[in-house]
């Protein structure tokens, strides 16, 4: 018998494979198959059953009982979301909020104009009434045989001297002048503010260089300390020199070393520039 050609046999093997036959044949395996992992997945998971279906003791629902549990997504109507509920707002906290505000800008305002216009009085003169009357609290709650707070009568005279000391060293100025002559009447005090003030004759903090010109320069219309003085700081041949550090600082003045053209030593006294404008709120602050 002839043996068919390779060609021919190829042929009728596409014409087998794409006959209706084979094509409804793959068709129902497919669907077998896919109906088969379905079935397995329900049985394995019952939870996906509907409720009546296992009422009934069916585990292998019907294709129209599966997709009847997927329906089409309906977005929410407006109606359904109900009434939107207002912003919580709160009102006291914006309120003490905008209070605090308020005081923290009133507060550097202040702080900024009597730094700058008046020397630091108020500031100074509210720090001597905080002292004081913390001072005089103190004495009125522990001045006794048995104080509330423990301590004895030294200790309590120690560190009222303390707060007193740090209050007139602070201020400076008239305070520390105030400060120096409660050391000379000493005698009077308890021992503890007697070896506190003695530390008053002390150097008092002295100014900057800039502050020294500025008051030359209002005490005598606008002349440097060059020309008032004749003295130059680069050195210039005939002219007199003079030191812009300090050689002492006290409270109300310090005192610069100079030589004039002359070969004459001096020694210049300049007043602190912020002591004019403190003198009257210090004084009112001691009465």
């Amino acid at each position: 018998m002839p043996l068919p050609m390779a060609g021919s046999s190829l042929q009728c093997i596409k014409r087998q494979i794409s006959s209706p036959y084979t094509l409804s044949l793959k068709r129902q395996s497919f669907q077998f198959l896919s109906r088969h992992s379905i079935h397995t997945s329900l049985r394995s998971r019952p939870s996906l059953i509907p409720a009546n279906l296992r009422r009934n003791g069916h585990t292998t629902p019907s294709r129209r009982a599966i997709q009847s549990q997927f329906q089409a997504f309906v977005p929410p109507t407006p109606e359904s979301l109900g009434k939107a509920k207002p912003a919580k707002l709160y009102p006291r906290t914006l309120k003490w909020g905008r209070r605090l505000l308020y005081i923290g800008i009133l507060g550097g305002g202040i702080y900024l104009i009597d730094s700058h216009l008046y020397a630091s009085s108020l500031t100074r003169s509210a720090r001597t009434f905080k002292t004081g009357l913390l001072v005089a609290l103190d004495y009125k709650l522990n001045f006794r045989p048995e104080p509330f707070f423990g301590g004895t009568i030294g200790d309590l005279h120690r560190r009222s001297a303390q707060r007193m000391f740090d209050l007139l060293h602070q201020n400076g100025g008239l305070y520390l002048k105030i400060g120096q002559a409660i050391a000379m009447q000493s005698a009077v005090l308890p021992p503890e503010f007697q070896k506190m003030f003695a530390r008053m004759f002390d150097d008092a903090p002295q100014n900057s260089w800039s502050d020294v010109e500025k008051v030359i320069k209002e005490d005598f219309g606008g002349r440097s300390p060059q020309e008032v003085f004749g003295v130059s700081f680069a050195g210039e041949p005939g002219k007199g020199v003079m030191e812009t550090r300090a050689r002492a600082s006290a409270s109300v003045a310090q005192v610069h070393w100079a030589r004039l053209a002359d070969g004459r030593e001096v020694a210049i006294k300049v007043q602190k520039r912020e002591i004019a404008s403190q003198v009257g709120a210090d004084l009112w602050s001691f009465r």
